[in-house]
C-alpha cells in the first residue's frame, strides 16, 4: 500500500506504453546508437506528438507521463522509472511506474540526498551502483537495497533559466545502467526540456512549483473523465484527452474544469451517452 506521503501520493501513473511511445523510444534509441541523425528539435517535436502542446500544468504533466513511459521502454535496465520535481522548496514525484518507485523516492528525501536530487540541483547526469551510492549517501542507498534496487540513473529537467528537477531510472540487477542508457537519457530530458522550457519561460520559479503541485492535486477529474470517455467510445487514453483538451480550448474552461463537469454528468445520468461536448 502507498504510503500517504504529501510528497508521493497525489503523483501520477505514467502512461500505459501505446505504439507512438514505441516508435518514439525506438527513435532514440536509433539517435543515440548513432544510427539515425536526429536533433533535440526533431525529438522535441514527436515527444510532443505523443502529449500535443505544453499549454497550461495539466499537459505539462501529461507530457511528464510520456516521457517517463518513453523511458521505461527505451532502456531495458529500468525497472522503475519516475519524475522529481524540487523547485522552490519543493520536493515531490510527480510520476511513477510502480510502487517501488514512490516507496525509493521517499527514503530519497527523507535523506534529503541522493541521485536524483543531486541530478536536479548540479545539472547533471548521475549513474551509479550501489556500491558507489553507499559510499556517497549510505542512509539512502542502504534503503533502496533494501526495496531490491541496485542501480541508479538520474537526469536533469532543465530550462535556460531554471531547473525543474530530474527523470529517474531504479534497476534491480548491479550495473543496470550503462554511459549508452546515460545517452538516451540525456537525448530524452534536451529534447523535453526545450518543450517545459516554452511552457515555463513567462511563469516564476514558485508559480511554476505551485501550480504543478495544485494541478496534480486536482487530476482525479481528468483521470476520471478519460476513463469514462474511454469505456463509453471505446477510444485509447490518448484520444480521451484529446476530447477533453479541445473542449477546454473551444470553451475557453480549464481543462480540470471541463473533466469535472463531464464527471458529474455522467454521475448524474448513469448509462446517458454524452451530450457532444468533450465527447
Amino acid at each position: 500500500m502507498i504510503s500517504p506521503d504529501p510528497r508521493t501520493e497525489d503523483s501520477l501513473p505514467a502512461k500505459a506504453v501505446d505504439q507512438d511511445a514505441d516508435e518514439a523510444a525506438d527513435v532514440v534509441i536509433a539517435a543515440a546508437s548513432g544510427e539515425r541523425q536526429i536533433s533535440a528539435t526533431e525529438l522535441a517535436r514527436m515527444l510532443l506528438s505523443v502529449s500535443h502542446t505544453v499549454a497550461d500544468e495539466d499537459e505539462l504533466l501529461s507530457l511528464l507521463q510520456n516521457l517517463a513511459q518513453i523511458a521505461q521502454k527505451a532502456i531495458t535496465g529500468a525497472d522503475s522509472t519516475g519524475v522529481t520535481i524540487d523547485l522552490a522548496g519543493r520536493t515531490y514525484t510527480a510520476v511513477h511506474t510502480d510502487e517501488r518507485t514512490l516507496r525509493v523516492d521517499t527514503e530519497q528525501y527523507d535523506a534529503g540526498d541522493g541521485p536524483c536530487l543531486q541530478a536536479a540541483r548540479l545539472g547533471e547526469i548521475v549513474l551509479v551502483d550501489s556500491e558507489e551510492a553507499v559510499s556517497t549517501w549510505p542512509e539512502f542507498a542502504a534503503a533502496a537495497r533494501a526495496e531490491g534496487i541496485l542501480s541508479f540513473l538520474a537526469a536533469p529537467l532543465v530550462t535556460v533559466d531554471q531547473s525543474l528537477g530530474s527523470l529517474n531510472l531504479y534497476g534491480r540487477a548491479r550495473s543496470a545502467f550503462d554511459s549508452f542508457d546515460a545517452e538516451i537519457l540525456e537525448l530524452l530530458t534536451t529534447a523535453v526540456s526545450r518543450a517545459i522550457g516554452d511552457f515555463a519561460r513567462f511563469r516564476s520559479v514558485r508559480d511554476v512549483a505551485v501550480g504543478l503541485q495544485r494541478a496534480l492535486e486536482t487530476r482525479a477529474p481528468i483521470e476520471q473523465a478519460k476513463g469514462m470517455l474511454m469505456a463509453i467510445h471505446g477510444i485509447d487514453a490518448g484520444e480521451a484527452f484529446d476530447r477533453l483538451r479541445r473542449e477546454s480550448q473551444n470553451s475557453n474552461v480549464p481543462l480540470r474544469t471541463v473533466a469535472a463537469d463531464l464527471v458529474q454528468r455522467f454521475t448524474a445520468l448513469p448509462g446517458s451517452a454524452t451530450d457532444g461536448k468533450a465527447g
